[in-house]
């Protein structure tokens, strides 16, 4: 994915958002339109892309891959900022109840869209400036520990029953919401109460990653609270609920029914392309950081998105994440669809 179309991209969502709801009307779901009415057809028509090349991923050396990462944070950056702009709107403004609907419905695409998406790639750059980014995007939904539960629990345990964030087949992505969310808030504490035993510091303290977060969504909650009121607080939760729905509706559609297989020693297999969902539309992977290159990303957490690869052998999803989306939000049509293709690959097995 070239760089400039990842700015353009964050800084596309936030007009047609902003601007939808100074347009008023129908423009209050313009976001909402376009992401999972227009985006989703198109998205099939554009097809799909092999880019970038072995010999272009070679091309990529220090001199340009500063601009790839600026793209990352300046959509970390916008997506906070509209965050913002809206909770300060949701004060300032009287709104029906189905226009506060469109706003809490557009922030919350956004973020799960944009924000988490930047959230997630800059989790595996291991920088303290990325890292604090990352950390501020998820605990604004509630996710402080996603960036330890993430990168030390999803990616050692990924495709095997232990993991709470690969969906079962036959689970629906409600029930694996539910289950994911919970479990993965689990998975992150354990591993950062033994990080912190072994290092010989309490769990209850700042040095816990988790627990810092978590003190700061509770301080920002409190904040809204005091300085905006009510109705900028109910939207921060219910963008957060929305996000976050959406954040586990990915997660959901790119494991779901696919284990590795025990070997021997009872131990599950290496981790391969045949145990990820994979997208290569066109339109999914630039507007989403090439997220869905997913079996190469469990190949290479640390390769960075923009030289993320292709694989004609990795089982591929039918059609683009936010088609994906929808759904998955309908079981029945889910289960028909995806449960003949893991059938189709011979790569289901019970959960």
């Amino acid at each position: 994915m070239r760089y400039p179309l990842a700015y353009s991209v964050s800084i596309v969502f936030a007009a047609i958002l902003v601007g939808g709801f100074y347009l008023g009307g129908i423009g209050h779901f313009a976001l909402p339109i376009v992401a999972y009415i227009l985006i989703p057809p198109v998205d099939a028509l554009c097809g799909l892309s092999r880019w970038p090349s072995e010999r272009r991923i070679a091309e990529i050396g220090p001199a340009t891959e500063w601009r790839y990462r600026t793209a990352l944070v300046v959509s970390g950056l916008v997506s906070m900022a509209l965050l913002g702009w809206a909770l300060w709107a949701a004060s300032h403004y009287t709104l029906l109840w189905w226009q506060f609907a469109g706003l809490a419905l557009s922030i919350g695409i956004n973020a799960g869209m944009t924000g988490i998406v930047v959230a997630h790639e800059l989790v595996h750059r291991k920088e303290p400036l990325t890292d604090t980014l990352a950390s501020l995007i998820m605990s604004t939904i509630g996710y402080a520990h996603y960036p330890v539960e993430h990168v030390y629990s999803h990616h050692a345990r990924v495709g095997t029953m232990e993991d709470p964030v690969t969906a079962r087949r036959g689970e629906s992505v409600y029930g694996f919401t539910l289950r994911s969310g919970f479990g993965g808030l689990r998975a992150g504490w354990a591993l950062e109460a033994a990080r912190l035993s072994r290092a010989g510091r309490p769990t209850l303290s700042l040095s816990n990653r988790i627990l810092r977060w978590q003190l700061f969504t509770i301080l920002l909650v409190a904040g809204v609270a005091l300085f905006l009121g009510p109705m900028s607080l109910l939207l921060l939760a219910a963008q957060a609920l929305i996000a976050a729905f959406i954040f586990e509706s990915v997660n959901y559609i790119e494991h779901y029914g696919l284990l590795r297989k025990a070997g021997p020693d009872g131990r599950p297999e290496r981790i391969g392309i045949q145990h990820s969902w994979n997208s290569s539309h066109i339109l999914t992977n630039v507007g989403l950081f090439n997220a869905g290159r997913h079996a190469d990303h469990h190949l290479e957490p640390r390769r960075p998105y923009y030289k993320l690869r292709h694989y004609e052998d990795a089982p591929q999803l039918p059609y683009g994440y936010p088609a994906m989306i929808l759904v998955a939000a309908l079981p029945p049509l889910w289960f028909r669809i995806m449960d003949r293709e893991i059938d189709r690959l011979g790569a289901g097995m019970a959960g």
